[in-house]
């Protein structure tokens, strides 16, 4: 349970407590990947976040790179005069500029309702999340999908005993972490970034269990070819973590749809942002999503 601020102090977010955010996420999340406890602690230490809850209300800060320190949309039941009281309050005192990130749509009236004439939106679309049809993966049917398809036919037959485990056993596991290992080794020149995200990768994957995660990786001949780590909240599946050796023909759309066929009761697939890569823009393009839901930056302007 997480202990409640009667002042403007914000906490580091930490592995010991992030677990105290889980039940604002899963009952007031916008349905973005950003309000999820899996995003949230893999880019913990990534984006150096804190957190504060005010009168129900789960206020969070980060450092969004150039965009700077950020505040998110309060969620929760509670006082929301409050929690911005809170807000504004710890910018104050940190001498941050007031602005919110990764704000959905639905969640500008809330700014407006607030600031009125003094909300400045600008859509990001490297904040963009994409959202899938969770059949359209299950299937990869039609003519949309067709070379997603062929590219996993190709896959089937040239690895005809591989299977998708589920990583429920430290066997299991160390299989999933020594691909990540090796997935690092191929890749040297990564950049910072991807490199940080895959040492959060590492962490949600070890403590999937205790975050409600669940892991999935494709295994030929004791070695695995590609992983996936994701979460449900009700009927989306957050796609955290989606890799694959790239010597491997069609091992990443293999994953992507043996990781969908894991949960049949989902309707829709979230998988994330692109992060304003070239390649991974043009690659979660190619799925053709049934939405990109749009995230803002918004600026408070002075009075």
């Amino acid at each position: 349970m997480v202990m409640e601020t009667n002042d403007c102090t914000f906490t580091l977010l930490t592995e010991q407590n992030n677990l105290s955010l889980e039940p604002y996420f899963l009952q007031y999340a916008y349905g973005i990947c950003d309000n999820t406890i899996g995003a949230v602690y893999q880019w913990r230490n990534i984006y150096v976040s804190y957190f504060a809850v005010v009168d129900h209300c789960l206020c969070i800060r980060a450092n969004y790179g150039e965009y700077g320190d950020c505040y998110t949309v309060p969620i929760g039941c509670g006082d929301f005069d409050r929690a911005f009281d809170c807000i504004e309050c710890d910018a104050e005192k940190n001498h941050i500029p007031l602005r919110f990130c990764v704000v959905p749509e639905e969640a500008l009236g809330v700014l407006r309702d607030r600031y009125g004439e003094r909300v400045r939106a600008e859509s990001i679309r490297d904040w963009a999340d994409y959202l899938y049809d969770a059949n359209a993966f299950r299937t990869y049917s039609g003519k949309q999908l067709h070379t997603q398809k062929n590219h996993v036919n190709r896959f089937w037959r040239e690895h005809p005993n591989a299977v998708c485990a589920i990583v429920n056993t430290p066997e299991i596991e160390q299989t999933a972490q020594a691909f990540l290992d090796e997935y690092v080794a191929q890749h040297p020149d990564s950049p910072l970034l991807e490199q940080n995200e895959l040492r959060g990768a590492r962490e949600l994957l070890h403590n999937r269990e205790r975050l409600g995660q669940t892991a999935a990786c494709l295994i030929d001949g004791g070695q695995a070819l590609a992983l996936s780590v994701g979460e449900v909240k009700g009927d989306t599946l957050y796609v955290h973590v989606e890799k694959a050796r790239l010597d491997v023909a069609g091992a990443y759309p293999a994953m992507a749809q043996a990781f969908v066929k894991c949960f049949p009761n989902v309707n829709t697939v979230n998988r994330e942002d692109d992060g304003g890569d070239a390649g991974l823009r043009y690659s979660k393009l190619q799925y053709k999503p049934m939405e990109l839901i749009e995230k803002y930056l918004v600026t408070i302007q002075p009075f």
